[in-house]
């Protein structure tokens, strides 16, 4: 494997995590304060994967 596929495989990973740690944390506090408890962690999981997707297409975007 190349260089350039590690650092882009890399970055791609540490990009979409990051999205998704952001979209779960947003999502549980919106669902907590509609309904909390079950509403925390149907945001949560909502919200995770509303940032993997924002993340992969924002990895897609970058990396040509």
């Amino acid at each position: 494997m190349s260089d350039k596929i590690i650092i882009e495989t890399a970055g791609k990973t540490a990009v979409t995590g990051g999205s998704a740690l952001a979209g779960g944390a947003v999502g549980a506090a919106l669902g907590t304060l509609i309904f909390p408890g079950v509403g925390t962690a149907l945001g949560y999981l909502f919200g995770t994967g509303g940032g993997v997707a924002g993340g992969w297409k924002l990895t897609k975007k970058w990396f040509r």
